[in-house]
This record gives C-alpha cells, structure tokens and sequence, in this order.
C-alpha cells in the first residue's frame, strides 16, 4: 500500500479554550457542560456522530467562547484514555485545504487549481483539483473511533456518507480520478477499517469504490490544544470474516 511522507500540516484551535465538564448532550449538535465555577452552558457540538465513548458525563472538554443564538460556544476537544481527541467534524476539511497549500498530498499530483463544496448531481463532493493530468474529486472524512488500534468507520449509518462514495466510484468508472481521506482525530490509531458492523452500505460502497481504481488514504493526527497536526498515514484494512479472532489484513490495492 502507498505511505505518504510525514507531512508538516497544521491547523490551530481558536484561542482561548475554556474548560468545561460534560454534563448531558441533548441533541445530534447540542451539548449541556459545566464551566470550572459551576455554570451550566449550552455549547454547540460540531459533529453529528454518536461519540458515546467519548461523551460521557463528567468527561473533561475544552471549548471556544463563541456565543450562538441558542449556545454559548462550541465543544471543540474532550480528554479520552489520557489524550485530546478533536470532536470537530470540520477539521478535515481544513487540514485537507491546509495541505495542498502546502503541496503535501502527493497523490493530488501538479493541480493548479483547487474549488471547494462542488456540485455534483443533488449533492456537493467536499474538493475538486484542476491538474493537467485531469480533474481529481476528493472527499474528506473525520474518525475519532480508535479500538485496540484500529480507527472505526462510521460510528453510526450515514447515508450521505454512502451516495458519496457511490458517486466518486461512479466517476472513476468514467475514468475521472478520485479519491476518500480520512484524518483520524487522535494519535493512538495504526490503522484505520470501513466499519461493516456500524454500517453494511457504507462499507460496501467504499469497498466497490476501491476495486473500480478509487484511491483512498487515512492520515493520523496529532491533537492538542493549540491544534492538530497531521503526524503519519496509517494503512486501511479489512477485517476477514470466518474465524473468530480474525485479526484486520491489509486491503490491496489502494492507489497510487
């Protein structure tokens, strides 16, 4: 499987964060915490996954104080086995931006032109690169699930997720490269898996993506306060169905 270099790309947090207790998360985007001296607060969770290992009641976060209409910042890191991992979902857009200013995906080839959020049929593929070799589509992907090692995902069904990767194997049938990235938000993943078990579809179209020349690449992350940075790539694997104890293998082959 391709390894890319160890990339320099770095996308800091707001500043300052606050300390805060989880309390309660109401909804998919709306968490209750409490601040060091006592008050309750409304703070927006930029993340739509279920997270229950990480959001749990007394768990230790961070926030950025930037009131909204009905919160009062939003939960950006939470304390899990001892390390920050970033709850934002947006991140990945902006490490995945932040790196080609940088020229650090060497899959995204000699591109001279790059839009973000285009439109594809009734939906929006995350980037476009314009390069002489042709167009290359990118979808980007944030992963906070890390279980003995192996990053998981989705966490929970998502079918936008799904018609996403249906969408850029359809394209590469039609022999326009594309491409799924994922940064997993913490430092303790050595691999990363389509998780099967959370989602059947999603698994498959990415697996069907893969064989029709789909390129794929899962980065790992370093997360602190300050920010994140992107630290390694981290093989995608499979998991082998048929004996317990199946250990995850390596899927080839992903391009390049």
């Amino acid at each position: 499987m391709h390894q890319d270099p160890l990339t320099t790309v770095f996308v800091p947090f707001p500043a300052p964060l606050e300390e805060v207790r989880l309390i309660q998360r109401k909804n998919r985007f709306l968490i209750l915490a409490r601040k060091k001296g006592g008050e309750e607060v409304p703070l927006h969770l930029p993340n739509s996954g279920r997270m229950e290992e990480l959001l749990l009641p007394g768990v230790r976060g961070l926030a950025w104080k930037n009131p909204g209409p009905r919160t009062e910042g939003t939960l950006l890191l939470v304390e899990h086995l001892g390390r920050w991992v970033s709850v934002d979902a947006r991140m990945p857009n902006r490490l995945f931006e932040e790196g080609l200013r940088q020229r650090a995906w060497p899959f995204a080839g000699n591109f001279t032109f790059f839009r973000k959020e285009v439109p594809l049929g009734s939906t929006r593929i995350d980037f476009r690169l314009e390069r002489p070799e042709g167009l290359l589509y990118v979808e980007t992907k944030s992963c906070n699930r890390v279980e003995e090692g192996i990053a998981l995902f989705p966490d929970a069904p998502t079918q936008r997720g799904a018609r996403h990767l249906v969408l850029l194997r359809e394209l590469r049938e039609k022999g326009v490269e594309t491409a799924v990235v994922w940064f997993v938000q913490r430092d303790d993943a050595v691999a990363l898996t389509p998780d099967d078990e959370a989602d059947p579809p999603f698994a498959r179209a990415f697996w069907d993506g893969v064989a029709a020349g789909m390129m794929a690449f899962a980065y790992r992350c370093e997360v602190t306060p300050q920010g994140i940075r992107v630290l390694d790539s981290i093989p995608i694997v499979e998991r082998e169905r048929g004996r317990e104890g199946d250990a995850p293998r390596p899927a080839e082959p992903l391009r390049p």
